[in-house]
């Protein structure tokens, strides 16, 4: 059983290390554009792309309390596409839209895990068209659209071929709603675009022509949604805008024979937004769309009443701070700058949703830092720019902030702040005032703060810094010091050290953290000389390394933390042309195990040796980033007695 048990391992961390790894995103943002279906295979509503600060190319599923992403390749980032579920073959199929120079001409599918493009010939490349899927044909068919000009066409995909159908119908258009009554087998399409003029006509396609339904109802409109409740046999209409802009917030239901006018309270009005029929809750789902700006609103209609499904989510903002509160397994983030004004309000990041903190506590204030005094289990927050600058010290225990009332560093700004664990201090460096940038260390030890120097790295604002627990150092890179700087410095609770290494190009205002898992720092993004940066790089102690990962957009001024619990970084926010609200995550494949533990190539008793030295506190002769070799979280002599079954053939 052992042996079994080994080979499965090593098979699992082989195959984690070939997977690709990539930033995810963890939360909902406002958007417009996207496209929501049904899933009535799996029973759940699936969305995917839409315009956010940059086109998504996420997919997104609704579990019936939060959205949550689906992770691998998926189509590329798109909106005013079009989406339909194919009930036959169980899966979503994506047609064309738009990447902002072009348009895509594309055919995707979605079975429930993974996506899958069909190279197929079909429609012209095209955008705002709209798409349903004919139940009783087994079809999903499609009208309308932006290819060259504004089109016409009807289209049938019948998951191996598309067919153009050659029959009259609605004059061309876009941004028409389609959705597919299932109880009288038609397709219902209302509205639409054309030349600047919108139209109120409704039509339906029982899979040989089209015939326009002589009826009154909703004003002319575009870009409104529409989907199919099959508990009530009801089309149901929400929003959209007229032809002068305005949008609508009406509610319409159409029986097969006439619309009925049902609410005009409910989602404020919008248009560019999406609906779908959830029939294992019995509810129709409503998301986003486009107000005044992009929206993230997710609302339910029973058939009676609209019900906002409340999410809370910080205001997309830049200069907050953030720190991973170890002892309650949550993220803290406080602050910032939000729309042109200081915040002072206190968040927690769960692993799954934000949760806002109403308590009183520190001013609003950005450009601040903060810390988790893991021995104490409170977040240290220090300085920042309120009213003033300011000096501030203020803790954090999980419920409540309170000020400790001490001397300590001159008010600053973008200055950063890390938790030597092995010391048990806050450590502070650097920032900037409207005199000078500043370069003094400081320490806090919970009672007092220490200036411990004023020799290391030269005085700048918009360093990073992080804690690495295996090597016991603070990790310090980049920053403004009058040019871009990309100096890598280490500060082991005595002195500075430059470290003479190349890596990331010189920087400020980027993220940093400790993957307390794979023992590596890890840096996002930054503004550099050229431009705003979407890298991402890791240090070993020795080198920096570029990680070939895709993700966010490129940005400044956010923040990265480490959530150990769940072995994932987390970046939020963050100036990217203006604040973005956006939670991503990035979790790392673990790392290679060796007994070469002093690198000298072989496997021989000087690596026992090196062991031993390692966990009684010289790591002179050992290159690896920590001593725990069995990983039960102590050096101690089972880690001796581990090197010593792994050098005489044992795996690791």
């Amino acid at each position: 059983m052992g042996a079994v048990g080994v080979v499965i391992l090593h098979g699992f961390l082989a195959s984690a290390w070939a997977q690709p790894a990539e930033w995810n995103r963890l939360q909902l943002t406002p958007r417009w554009g996207h496209t929501l279906v049904y899933d009535s295979g799996r029973g759940v509503p699936v969305l995917f792309g839409g315009q956010i600060s940059v086109y998504d190319r996420l997919t997104w599923e609704w579990n019936g309390s939060e959205w949550e992403s689906r992770t691998g390749v998926q189509p590329s980032s798109r909106y005013h596409h079009a989406m339909a579920y194919d009930s036959q073959r169980g899966v979503s199929v994506i047609f064309g839209g738009w990447r902002g120079i072009a348009n895509f001409g594309d055919t995707w599918e979605w079975n429930g895990s993974s996506w899958s493009q069909r190279v197929v010939s079909g429609p012209s490349a095209r955008r705002r068209h709209a798409m349903a899927y004919d139940a009783a044909r087994g079809v999903t068919v499609l009208f309308g659209g932006h290819a060259a000009e504004t089109n016409g066409e009807t289209w049938e995909w019948d998951g191996s071929t598309w067919t153009q159908r050659a029959v009259d119908g609605p004059t061309a258009r876009v941004l028409h709603a389609m959705t597919y009554d299932a109880n009288r087998e038609v397709v219902v399409l209302f509205g639409g675009l054309r030349d600047g003029i919108t139209n109120a006509e409704t039509w339906e396609w029982n899979g040989t022509a089209w015939a326009q339904r002589a009826v009154t109802g909703p004003l002319p409109r575009y870009a409104h949604a529409m989907s199919f409740d099959s508990a009530r046999g009801l089309t149901v209409l929400n929003g959209g805008r007229a032809s002068s802009g305005a949008p609508f917030g009406d509610t319409w239901e159409w029986n097969g024979t006439a619309w009925t006018n049902r609410s005009s309270s409910g989602p404020a009005p919008r248009a560019y937004h999406a609906m779908t029929y959830d029939a294992a809750r019995g509810v129709t789902i409503l998301l986003g769309g486009l107000l005044a700006d992009a929206n993230d609103e997710t609302w339910e209609w029973n058939g009676s009443s609209w019900t906002r499904r409340m999410f809370p989510v910080p205001s997309a903002r830049y200069n907050y701070a953030m720190t991973y509160d170890t002892a309650r397994r949550e993220g803290v983030c406080f602050g910032g700058f939000v729309g042109g004004t200081n915040d002072g309000s206190t968040w927690v990041w769960n692993g799954a949703s934000w949760l806002r903190r109403n308590v009183a506590g520190p001013s609003p204030r950005r450009s601040h830092a903060m810390a988790f005094d893991s021995a104490r289990a409170v977040g240290v927050l220090f300085g920042g720019l309120a009213a003033s600058y300011n000096d501030e010290t203020w803790e954090w225990n999980g419920a409540n902030w309170s000020r400790r009332f001490v001397s300590g560093p001159t008010p600053r700004t973008a200055h950063r702040m890390a938790f030597d664990s092995n010391r048990n201090v806050t450590v502070l460096f650097g920032g900037g005032n409207d005199q000078s940038n500043l370069g003094d260390t400081w320490e806090w030890n919970g009672t007092e703060w220490a200036l411990r120097a004023n020799s290391g790295p030269t005085p700048r604002w918009g360093h990073a810094m992080a804690y690495d627990a295996a090597r016991r150092v603070i990790v310090l890179f980049g920053g403004w010091a009058g040019t871009y700087d990309g100096e890598t410095w280490e500060w082991d609770g005595a002195m500075w050290t430059q470290r003479a290494a190349s890596g990331p190009s010189a920087r400020h205002s980027h993220a940093m953290d400790y993957d307390s898992d794979r023992r590596r720092v890890l840096l996002h993004g930054g503004s550099t000389s050229t431009s705003l940066s979407a890298e991402t790089w890791e240090w070993d102690g020795y080198t920096w390394s570029q990680l070939a990962v895709s993700g966010p957009a490129a940005r400044q001024s956010h923040s990265m933390i480490y959530d150990a619990w769940r072995r994932e970084s987390v970046i939020f926010g963050g100036l990217w042309f203006g604040a973005v609200p956006d939670t991503w995550g990035l979790t790392l494949p673990p790392l290679p195990c060796t007994a070469d533990v002093n690198c000298d190539g072989s496997l021989d008793a000087f690596d026992i040796v090196a062991t031993e030295a390692a966990i009684n506190g010289n790591f002179a002769d050992f290159c690896l980033p920590s001593a725990d070799l069995n990983g039960d979280g102590a050096e101690n002599g089972f880690d001796i007695e581990t090197e010593e079954l792994r050098v005489n053939g044992a795996p690791c």
